[in-house]
């Protein structure tokens, strides 16, 4: 019986201190707008050439509107794209 507490105690002590990191990056990530640095200041085309080369699917990096803005870094870009 003690046992069982003491694993009880401890996976809830491994839950709030997961639940206090999301916490912390979620308010740290309200500074940051990661949509506009992917807007402005990276190049499409390496964005692209690593989302091929590590076959990480595109809608997972850009939204659909981007997608649809960056179709000529898509057409272009192979996996192997040295910037």
């Amino acid at each position: 019986v003690v046992e069982k507490k003491k694993k009880a105690v401890q996976r809830c002590e491994e839950q709030l201190l997961k639940m206090e990191v999301q916490a912390t990056d979620r308010e740290e990530n309200k500074q940051i707008a990661l949509s506009t640095s992917k807007l402005n200041y990276l190049d499409p085309r390496i964005s692209v050439a690593w989302c091929k080369n590590m076959e990480v699917p595109l809608d997972k990096i850009y939204n659909k509107t981007l997608r649809d803005k960056f179709a000529w870094a898509v057409d272009m870009t192979e996996h192997d794209f040295v910037f």
